[in-house]
């Protein structure tokens, strides 16, 4: 008996230290909980950052003020002009080079004269040169931007088939209207665009994920490619905006075919993608890439002022036809850009406009801070992404005011200035000179190019566009986003660029909400010799607790999921009981382990109410382990602390087993007392 006594002296000693242990646990779990209310929770954030901003820009003088909001005022000063000045201008020059033709080609593919194009690589050009914070990434017109905009615009406006050589009086007034409305749609999204700047609210753009991304540009790319074959035929065929109808419309319309525009065209084809070739072949003739699109225009001028091949034959004179050998792009107007501010309102739809617009704002967004972020990795500087958002914001809203339309980083442009060697952003307001050069006193020159230059310009620069490799390597690495590039490229290509992108959003949510819905819930064991807990499937040699049951839940509990985690809690716990029936022993206690858990909703407290007399009712014990400070605190509004017992709230998975333990041993010990 004193040995017993001895015993219970014990154990009443152990179980007052462990209960002192418990207790102070649980104060540490508890103690940052305080329960405060919505304004003190929204005072308390507004002070965090407040105190955050004042310790960053202690010190700020008026013109490190100006240099923050203006980022111009910043590089110029540290300017070493001895050693970039050379390099800005030289990548700026071989920009503009570049985007002389593609800017002309892409207005067109956007419904728009080809001025458009140069006035949207001059205007934003030298805004973004003052407002940006990417010191290689260029603005100006981009494929994908000019293809939505054509489709969407398409969808409610009068438009013409060429946009640059409208005759009567009521075409020129159908295409003054869809200046006029392609001019809204710029300014409409360049207010998006700043408005995301200025509200910090660029984080709305991680539900266009990388997959959904590249699978809309690699089916957009097809279309847009497919849009152009007509240059390189010599066909004339009406736009199309998926891959049936414009397949239709080819093959229904080769009669039209023309020997010498394909020629021609397949020509200058295998010209830029030689160059581009070269260009990658050998480190030394990088500058090929940007000369290709300028060498095959002067190549084109030259052939068809020489040869003459603008001008009508013989037979086609008069009214019968009015069809040149090869048909050049025409009269582009000289001069400076017309001040457009004042067709900004009304709108022509607003609904349409506003959706159309902040479709477009979405997509621009994610390429060129993708693109932006990817120029400063490799560059090794720090991308201001808020600002590099306002500086799009306020190019664009500049660029509406003087004949723009939606502009944005491009890719190949960027790559170019970046190979070149550009180091600031002065390569931009460069380009952005030389194309005023060009559309004061140049573009006369451009008269006599013909159209299938642009053709060819469009199809080489979109392949890039063609993103096979993330086929495969989401193929390899995750199957879910696989299926969401698949259905957004395959969408796009059949149903159109606004409705792929759309179903491609869609599918990309529904993924997310599937994955959130049915989360991730882990069986845990004890890794030998440690008090540290993983998954038993991961770690075969975890050992379980006996009696105790120990899960995981890997994401925020919530009402969409708590119908899933409830049935995998209840089946676990059945298994363990079929299995305990077997051995002659069942679970006595469950831990959750919250630390995954960063949010519960109301939902979600009812779940683990219920959970409770759930398991109350069969004798099982609810432990849990790490709680967030966020779901202790709706704990205690929900008053289930004391509903679960502040000894049962652990601030780690192993105190919380081992009070399930203790609590699992106290039951077998009652329950042997009942059987004797």
């Amino acid at each position: 008996m004193a040995v017993a006594r001895g015993d219970n002296s014990g154990d009443d000693s152990s179980q007052a230290s462990g209960s002192q242990e418990l207790k102070t646990s649980v104060t540490f779990a508890l103690r940052d909980a305080e329960d405060k209310t919505l304004i003190q929770e929204a005072r308390s954030l507004i002070n965090k950052q407040r105190a955050q901003w004042n310790e960053e820009t202690e010190g700020w003088t008026w013109y490190t003020w100006l240099a923050f909001y203006i980022p111009f005022f910043g590089w110029i000063r540290t300017y070493q002009w001895k050693l970039w000045l050379l390099w800005d201008v030289a990548a700026g020059m071989s920009t503009a080079a570049m985007v002389i033709p593609q800017g002309m080609s892409y207005a067109n593919l956007a419904g728009l004269p080809y001025a458009f194009g140069l006035y949207g690589a001059f205007v934003p050009c030298i805004v973004y040169a003052f407002l940006g914070s990417s010191r290689q990434l260029v603005v100006g017109p981009v494929a994908v931007t000019s293809i939505l905009l054509a489709n969407g615009l398409q969808d409610f406006m009068p438009y013409l088939e060429d946009p640059n050589t409208p005759k009567t009086p009521e075409e020129k007034q159908i295409q003054e209207n869809y200046n006029h409305a392609a001019v809204q749609i710029a300014f409409v999204a360049g207010c998006f665009y700043t408005a995301i700047g200025i509200l910090r609210l660029g984080w709305i753009t991680n539900f266009l994920s990388a997959a959904v991304i590249s699978g809309f540009m690699t089916g957009a790319c097809v279309i847009i490619a497919l849009s152009q074959v007509k240059y390189i035929l010599g066909l004339k065929l009406p736009r199309s905006d998926n891959i049936q109808d414009a397949l239709n419309d080819i093959f229904n319309n080769l009669s039209q075919f023309k020997w010498r525009e394909f020629c021609m065209g397949m020509a200058f084809i295998f010209l830029l993608l030689a160059f581009q070739y070269l260009s990658r072949r050998y480190k030394k003739l990088f500058f090929l890439k940007a000369l290709g699109p300028l060498t095959v225009c002067i190549i084109s001028i030259a052939l068809m002022n020489i040869f003459g091949w603008y001008k009508l034959t013989e037979s086609c004179k008069g009214d019968v036809c009015t069809s040149p050998k090869i048909k050049p792009i025409g009269k582009i107007p000289s001069g400076p850009p017309d001040f457009t501010a004042g067709w900004w309102l009304p709108l022509f739809n607003v609904s349409r406009q506003m959706v159309l617009a902040f479709l477009i704002c979405m997509v621009d967004i994610c390429e060129s801070i993708s693109i932006a972020k990817a120029l400063a990795r490799v560059n090794k500087y720090q991308l201001n992404a808020t600002q590099e958002l306002r500086g799009l914001g306020v190019a664009n809203l500049f660029g509406a005011m003087f004949n723009c339309y939606t502009t944005t980083g491009s890719f190949s442009r960027s790559a170019v200035n970046n190979s070149v060697g550009a180091k600031t952003p002065l390569a931009n307001f460069v380009t952005g000179i030389t194309i005023f050069i060009t559309i004061m006193w140049i573009t006369p020159v451009f008269k006599n190019m013909s159209q299938n230059v642009q053709g060819a310009i469009i199809i080489v620069g979109v392949l890039q566009l063609f993103d096979w490799p993330e086929f495969l390597y989401l193929w390899k690495i995750n199957k879910f986003d696989w299926l969401v590039w698949v259905v957004a490229c395959l969408c796009t290509l059949f149903l159109g660029v606004e409705i792929g992108i759309g179903i491609g959003l869609g599918v990309s949510l529904v993924v997310v909400i599937y994955r959130t819905a049915f989360p991730r819930i882990t069986t845990l064991g004890r890794l030998p010799g440690t008090s540290i807990y993983r998954s038993i499937k991961q770690y075969p040699e975890a050992e379980p607790q006996p009696n105790v049951l120990i899960l995981r839940i890997d994401s925020p509990i919530w009402f969409a999921n708590v119908e899933g985690v409830k049935e995998f809690v209840r089946t676990n716990i059945a298994r363990q009981a079929k299995a305990a029936a077997e051995s002659g022993d069942r679970v006595r206690a469950v831990v959750l382990d919250l630390s995954p858990v960063t949010d519960i909703d109301a939902t979600g407290i009812h779940f683990l109410e219920d959970l409770i007399d759930e398991l109350r009712d069969d004798g099982i014990d609810l432990v849990l382990g790490n709680p967030a400070k966020n779901v202790l605190v709706q704990l205690k509004r929900a008053a289930l602390v004391r509903k679960i017992g502040r000894a049962n709230i652990h601030i780690n998975v192993a105190d919380a087993v081992n009070q399930a333990t203790s609590l699992a041993a106290t039951q077998r010990k009652l329950e042997t007392v009942d059987n004797v």
